[in-house]
């Protein structure tokens, strides 16, 4: 049906565009007087244009700019008022396991997690809405799709009519999607690990932007690589003009690209996994007294560049022992021979006025490490190779060609919840990224969880190599529209679905042997624990004050209270808790004697002396439960006589 929108024609967007069809390039986007995003006309371009000298202008800079930056600057530096609540009837192996669930606004659990999990995150690995036009646009607090954006932004009346006629595509989406993502990366880097390496799934519409965000939040050579992800061999074949698409980007990058290792893994499983790009290597295995290994190349540098005048000290002769396998070094112009010895000149050069190459490895490497050469003399003449160990090693390409969108249904499907998702991302290429990326007790994070294949991975890839990697998920707190699968389903949030598949994988992979982590702490987003004590001089009473004896809002759960504590005291919300009693108290002990913590209404000599005879690192009790100001100095004195070493705070 079409919506007639009764209203004149808008000359001046016509004319806008009439410049943008001769002149793209001119035409941007500022916001008006009324703070919506419009189209605008960059007229010191304009003027270029018509101009046969350099017009005077504004000071030029190579920078990404639209409006909202410099808000969106401000709200990776705002801090946070929120907490995180847990939730153990959505937990699994709730007080032991490392791995957390979190569902609610990203921007915000970033920012709590940033002091506890601070450079800890050795793989970031997101995929964010794709900025099409149909998927979702997240704000500081709220998430809304491309109609509402419409509506909100002035660009669709409530009726449905469009204002202005621009493609859901174009400029118009790219400063919300830029302003969206820029303070969630922005603090996604204080989390990074400095040898740390991050990942982005992106198609098209915003792998340029986002290339240049990167960039500007991580220094210009920490964008190291662009994966090709050929997510749709077969081709989309609804594009409105073009080719079929049928790949999509994934960007990497990191905070320091100087300390990233190449992306190895296992040769066989790349060629099991993508037989189209990975071809078998034919190189034979061989034995020596270290074990296997594999030949591939000669010791001399194959690059010219490197001879006897760039990289004099790389350039002699070596001599070998068959006998004995003993190896000697000498310099070029020394031709010494010794006996029972063959000699390995440096590889002819051919460029004209050059002599030879340069070898890969020093003269105190090739001694140091001569068991690692192989010496082959069959040829007439002395060749020299260098060992690889890791025989089944393997670097990644950055072409993926085999996982795909289908495959990703395909898991989802194998656990009971197909059909769930348009596109789920397939397990097995973020397997491949998790295994090239991390090692054994690395922490990886994924802060657009969707479906919950990270986590999915990272259990997995666990089994796979028994390493104890561990995931921190974190969803935001999206509902599953009415109607859809999900929702008939009997799933409210796309972070229940994440959840339930988490369960369902790890019981797979319990039953099929694996004894690892396979839990996951569930946490929410939500208001403060503090209680609201704002108020105008004319709401405050006298029984108003007598209440301000409770700081802690009446809903809250000692769960609530000992993570909002750990948060507070920049301690790991995954740390182990175990739970026991003194008394009529409980006692909650996180990380054995990190910190313990009573939540009881009263405390006596009795629970102070039970804590103190654990000596831990920290103690946390209730404001209330003490009743005076003198009655928290005597418990204060106490613990610093009983245990010196003990920090104590009151919430």
């Amino acid at each position: 049906m079409t919506h007639l929108d009764l209203t004149s024609a808008d000359v001046l967007a016509d004319n806008i565009q009439y410049i943008a069809d001769r002149f793209p390039h001119v035409v941007t986007e500022a916001k008006g007087v009324d703070g919506r995003v419009q189209a605008k006309t960059d007229w010191d371009m304009l003027r270029q244009e018509f101009a046969d000298r350099v017009v005077d202008g504004p000071a030029e800079r190579y920078q990404l700019t639209w409006p909202g930056k410099r808000a969106a600057l401000l709200a990776a530096n705002s801090p946070t008022a929120r907490t995180l609540r847990p939730k153990r009837n959505e937990s699994v192996d709730f007080e032991t396991t490392q791995n957390l669930f979190i569902e609610g606004d990203n921007l915000d659990v970033l920012k709590l997690l940033q002091e506890p999990l601070l450079g800890r995150a050795t793989m970031i690995y997101i995929d964010p809405p794709y900025n099409t036009g149909s998927d979702f646009i997240y704000e500081d607090d709220f998430a809304e799709n491309a109609s509402g954006y419409l509506k909100r932004s002035g660009q669709r009346e409530y009726a449905g009519t469009r204002l202005v006629a621009t493609a859901e595509t174009g400029g118009r989406f790219h400063s919300a999607w830029l302003s969206m993502m820029y303070p969630r990366l922005k603090v996604a880097r204080s989390l990074l690990a400095d040898d740390g390496v991050g990942f982005i799934s992106i198609d098209g519409n915003e792998v340029a932007q986002l290339k240049l965000m990167l960039t500007e939040i991580f220094g210009a050579g920490n964008v190291f690589a662009t994966i090709v992800w050929v997510s749709n061999l077969k081709g989309r074949q609804i594009s409105d003009g073009g080719p079929a698409g049928t790949h999509e980007y994934i960007l990497c990058f990191a905070r320091n690209a100087g300390a990233i290792s190449q992306f190895r893994g296992a040769g066989s499983e790349f060629q099991k996994l993508m037989p189209a790009v990975y071809k078998g290597g034919g190189y034979a295995v061989k034995q020596d007294a270290k074990g296997a290994y594999v030949t591939k190349n000669e010791l001399y540098n194959t690059n010219s560049k490197f001879n006897e005048r760039t990289a004099r000290t790389m350039v002699f002769r070596i001599h070998y022992n068959p006998e004995t396998e003993e190896v000697r070094v000498t310099d070029l112009d020394d031709s010494t021979l010794f006996p029972g010895f063959i000699t390995a000149m440096p590889h002819p050069n051919s460029r004209p006025g050059l002599n030879w190459h340069a070898w890969r490895w020093s003269r105190a490497k090739i001694l140091a490490e001569s068991e690692d050469l192989e010496f082959d003399n069959s040829g007439g003449h002395l060749r020299i190779r260098t060992k690889i160990r890791d025989v089944d090693g393997m670097t990644m390409k950055d072409l993926v060609i085999g996982p795909s969108t289908v495959t990703g249904q395909a898991d989802l499907e194998e656990l009971g919840l197909g059909r769930l998702f348009d596109t789920p991302k397939p397990l097995s290429l973020i397997e491949t990224l998790v295994a090239v990326a991390t090692s054994d007790n690395d922490l990886v994070l994924d802060f657009f969880a969707g479906s919950g294949s990270t986590a999915h991975a990272v259990m997995q890839r666990n089994m796979r190599d028994g390493g104890q990697r561990r995931f921190v998920m974190v969803q935001l707190d999206e509902p599953c529209g009415a109607g859809t699968a999900a929702a008939d389903a009997g799933f409210a949030t796309i972070g229940a679905i994440g959840r339930e598949r988490l369960r369902r994988a790890g019981a797979v992979l319990a039953k099929g042997g694996y004894a690892g982590d396979v839990g996951f702490r569930s946490l929410h987003l939500d208001s403060s624990t503090r209680a609201d004590v704002l108020r105008t001089p004319d709401e405050t009473d006298q029984g108003w004050l007598l209440d301000l004896r409770e700081t802690v809002k009446a809903d809250r759960t000692d769960d609530d209270l000992l993570l909002d504590v750990m948060l507070d005291l920049g301690l790991d919300p995954a740390l182990p808790i175990t739970r026991s009693t003194a008394g009529p108290y409980t006692l909650y002990d996180v990380a054995a004697g990190a910190l313990i913590a009573c939540f009881s209404d009263v405390v006596d000599r009795e629970v102070l002396a039970a804590v103190a005879a654990r000596e831990p690192l920290r103690a946390v009790f209730r404001n209330s439960a003490f009743t005076t100001d003198a009655a928290r100095l005597n418990a204060s004195q106490f613990l610093a006589q009983q245990s010196p070493s003990t920090f104590l705070a009151m919430v």
